[in-house]
């Protein structure tokens, strides 16, 4: 990053281009992981710049505004924060007006939800329109992500935690089909985010996709170890034991509600702050924290 040069990007980031360029490149960026692979990009002929998926979710709302929206326990709460009408699946059976949100890699852990196709399946039985987050995409490994289902209409990925640029705001959207307001804006009047499209490319081009784990995989599995702790599949995050109760204090947040994780989902932390520790470290750092003996 201190390597980007603002002025030089600002000039660039007018090239008529840009847009283009960068979701050809992001497309590609994808498509050349071997940590994760990916088939179904193919399915979305249509793709946005957005401010991260969190815009991806607004935009999703925003298309199908009036219906019920779903999420998986365990998930990225913006659903619950942002619409009133909102249940979790296993709550409820799923109902023809309703709209289902699904992370894949999954929020909890990286890898795929349980249960991901049979629910997708019962979205195209009842015509459920749904959309696929993958912001956790360029931090996971060992498992495939498969976007083919006809029941998903709209895929999202940022790359906010892959490259800690959250404040830049970088994410592409893949729709199957136009969206005229969004045509208009980006399309014809280029108006979106192009410092970020800037800087996106600029990291794309350097780093790719596998970069992250294939860096980072070992220190993950050393770190869960010694913090004992159960390795997901995505490096910044771990899993715990179900009676783990030494970092209920630190998750405890008074804005949301304790979630009710159903069966096979366990508790995550966040890890990714330690990966650069190891050894006597690590263990003092676990002490202060944890109360961890060793």
């Amino acid at each position: 990053m201190d390597s980007i040069s603002m002025k030089k990007l600002l000039g660039q980031a007018v090239a008529s281009s840009l847009g283009h360029e960068f979701a050809s490149t992001y497309t590609e960026w994808i498509r050349a992981s071997e940590a994760t692979p990916v088939t179904g990009l193919e399915t979305f002929p249509v793709r946005y710049f957005v401010n991260g998926v969190t815009q991806a979710y607004d935009i999703f709302f925003y298309e199908h505004k009036g219906r019920r929206f779903r999420t998986l326990q365990g998930e990225y709460p913006y659903v619950r924060l942002s619409v009133p009408d909102w249940a979790h699946v296993e709550s409820d059976e799923l109902r023809p007006n309703d709209a289902l949100v699904m992370s894949v890699p999954f929020y909890a852990d990286g890898s795929v939800p349980r249960g991901y196709r049979a629910l997708l399946d019962r979205c195209s039985e009842l015509g459920v329109p749904v959309m696929i987050d993958a912001a956790y995409f360029g931090t996971s490994f060992g498992t495939r992500f498969d976007y083919t289902h006809p029941a998903i209409e709209m895929l999202s990925f940022s790359l906010s935690k892959t490259f800690a640029v959250h404040s830049f705001r970088i994410g592409i959207l893949f729709s199957k089909r136009e969206l005229s307001y969004l045509e208009e804006i980006q399309m014809q009047a280029r108006y979106y985010n192009r410092v970020g499209a800037s800087v996106g490319l600029a990291l794309m081009r350097q780093f790719p996709a596998d970069f992250m784990p294939s860096s980072y995989r070992d220190a993950h599995r050393r770190v869960c170890a010694e913090l004992d702790v159960i390795p997901s599949r995505c490096v910044m995050l771990a899993n715990l034991h179900d009676d783990d109760r030494r970092f209920d204090a630190l998750l405890e947040d008074s804005r949301f509600e304790k979630p009710a994780l159903p069966p096979g989902v366990r508790r995550r932390i966040c890890v990714s702050g330690y990966l650069r520790h190891s050894g006597s470290p690590l263990r003092r750092l676990a002490r202060r924290l944890l109360g961890k003996s060793g």
